[in-house]
């Protein structure tokens, strides 16, 4: 029958058009899974907060912005003046860096985790309705993975949060339920409790979570990995989040785990790990932002599950791409052990750094290329074990809702290369949307005398990325220097002047105590006298956020006192005896680590020779 009515088609001359025809739609399924394949985009730690949300509350609607002409649900300056993170202008920051994806043309995006600010239903719901937008706007497939504010609980919970703007300028607290906060004034909404798995992988499902029909493969941890026999109605039935749990310890309690791997196009597998782990007191779950070095142990039927995936991959010649919200690799160039000596183990989130025995695991299972967020930060590490037979990348994806503000691209031009590129968000529309709301904030603050009054010179940040960095000199100086800084160690680096550090550098360990001792004495009797603009510790921040990106930011005369002062300090010697030059010397060899860091700006990495080279643009 088929032969007979090829045999019609041909002698109609119609045969050859049909062919063409599938000949030109079999091109361009090609063409378009080629230039999708060169290049995939990571958004991480967006935070999400619906800056202009229905609360759903007779109490309180929001502050009515004149700018716009809506009432805004956002967050104090103050609160995100004393957070790693902002709370608001994130929102623009995420739309902007979309509008850039689109422009570009790239369709596949990957969110690794904190995409809300807490899992709360308004931000969820917010989340779902930008990403439909561009997913039928712009032809955008987006693939998400969980993050410790996504879900906080696993199962849900009454919340709420104090810092809200009010209408006259002061703290809105706003709760599910009066019993959150017992002692304040609360606005009742639903809308800010916590969303457990359950409802967060049901609105976000068409996103990763569960299979699609656009995808050529998806499976989860807990059922066979049959490729061959891949059935997509099949992957649907068996992809009920009831199906994928685990037992969490011996408690008889059952957790999700939202992990799965995917093939969106030919020759592309992207591997979803859900780091998250929550462990139960007797009355409430709790979960950890600690990662891997917990995940390594209470989700062992991953790395089981890891193994089979990464060899499949492997016989198969797909590209794996392992994403989660947590770091595999060292992320501080080296220098954690360093920071530990010198901070403490407790500090600088030191907790949160992968044990070499964790990531060693995750390398024997397979995993090769790694892109992370959770720290807020632009970073490349290396695993090697000792035989080279491993390597692993960990490439960590900064935030939208810090400095720097950026995201990352990849790209695949065979199964051994690959580009990664990083794209800072410096214009985004509508930054200073809420700038005068702030302002009211801060006049309210000054009438009220409250002792958290902020510096309103970050309402003067005339772009993105300089906000960001404003709010990271306010974060450092409120915050990171009073909790995790030695206080004399942070007195003699924010007064000590270049020369001085230059001749401290060639002096002799005796002569130098005795040098930033007298000094130190002298320091602190003018403790009132105001630090210079710009700091060492406010260059180590610009390295240790922003890698590559931060260092750009430091002016050439600094750059050039680094270059003479760093070869002399390293060199210098130090026993316990002498507290301030041991301390100041350790401070440098950190600062030296970061400095001389792995490429994380533009870079390529080699597979097959197992090396990273950086790109000039």
């Amino acid at each position: 029958m088929i032969k007979l009515l090829l045999l019609i088609l041909n002698k109609k001359h119609l045969l050859p058009a049909i062919l063409g025809t599938a000949f030109q739609l079999a091109f361009s399924h090609s063409s378009l899974a080629q230039t999708e394949t060169q290049q995939i985009a990571f958004l991480s730690d967006i935070h999400l907060q619906d800056v202009y949300a229905d609360l759903n509350s007779e109490d309180f609607q929001g502050i009515f912005n004149p700018a716009s002409g809506k009432y805004a649900t956002v967050r104090t300056m103050k609160s995100q003046i004393n957070s790693t993170r902002l709370f608001n202008e994130n929102y623009f920051a995420f739309i902007a860096a979309l509008e850039d994806l689109k422009r570009k043309g790239i369709q596949l995006v990957v969110l690794p985790g904190d995409f809300t600010d807490d899992g709360q239903p308004m931000n969820v719901l917010a989340l779902k309705k930008i990403l439909d937008e561009y997913a039928e706007d712009s032809g955008m497939r987006f693939f998400l993975t969980t993050g410790n504010h996504d879900p906080v609980k696993p199962f849900g919970a009454l919340a709420g949060k104090r810092d809200f703007l009010g209408a006259d300028g002061s703290e809105q607290s706003i709760a599910g339920s009066k019993a959150v906060f017992p002692s304040s004034e609360v606005a009742l909404s639903d809308q800010v409790n916590y969303w457990g798995y359950a409802e967060i992988t049901e609105i976000l499902g068409d996103f990763g979570f569960f299979p699609s029909e656009k995808d050529l493969f998806w499976a989860h941890p807990f059922q066979p990995l049959d490729v061959d026999n891949y059935d997509f109605q099949q992957a649907k039935d068996n992809s009920a989040l009831e199906k994928r749990v685990y037992e969490a310890g011996d408690s008889g309690l059952f957790l999700p785990d939202a992990s799965y791997v995917v093939e969106p196009i030919d020759g592309i597998w992207l591997l979803a790990l859900d780091g998250n782990v929550y462990t139960y007191n007797g009355s409430e779950w709790k979960g950890s932002s600690v990662g891997f070095n917990q995940a390594a142990f209470h989700k062992k039927h991953q790395l089981d599950w890891i193994k089979k995936v990464a060899a499949e991959a492997e016989r198969r010649g797909k590209s794996l791409i392992s994403f989660s919200h947590y770091p595999l690799v060292e992320f501080h160039d080296g220098a954690s052990s360093e920071m530990g000596s010198l901070f403490g183990t407790q500090k600088f989130q030191l907790e949160r750094v992968p044990s070499t025995e964790t990531t060693s695991q995750y390398a024997k299972a397979g995993v090769r290329i790694h892109f992370a967020g959770h720290m807020h930060i632009n970073d490349t590490g290396i695993y090697h074990d000792q035989t080279t037979t491993h390597t692993m990348y960990n490439i960590q994806v900064p935030s939208l809702a810090a400095f720097p503000p950026a995201y990352k691209t990849l790209r695949i031009p065979d199964a051994s290369s690959l580009e990664i590129e990083t794209i800072s968000l410096t214009e985004v529309e509508h930054m200073n949307e809420f700038f005068d709301l702030y302002r009211m904030e801060h006049r309210w603050l000054l009438e009220n005398q409250d002792p958290g009054i902020w510096d309103s010179s970050i309402l003067a940040s005339k772009d993105y990325l300089e906000y960001t960095r404003n709010h990271l000199l306010e974060l450092t100086k409120s915050r990171f220097i009073p909790s995790d800084w030695p206080e004399n160690l942070a007195i003699l680096l924010q007064h000590l002047t270049h020369s001085e550090l230059i001749n401290w550098s060639k002096m002799n360990e005796n002569d130098g105590e005795l040098f930033l001792g007298e000094k130190l004495k002298k320091l602190k009797i003018k403790r009132n006298k105001a630090t210079s603009n710009r700091t060492i510790i406010d260059d180590f921040y610009l390295l240790k956020n922003g890698d590559e990106l931060g260092k750009n930011m430091i002016s050439e005369d600094r750059v050039e006192f680094y270059e003479e002062l760093i070869p002399l300090v390293t060199q210098k010697k130090y026993t316990s005896a002498h507290h301030l030059n041991r301390e100041l010397i350790q401070f440098f060899g950190i600062f030296d680590k970061l400095y001389h860091s792995l490429p994380s700006d533009h870079f390529s990495i080699d597979l097959k020779n197992n090396t990273i080279k950086k790109i000039v643009n």
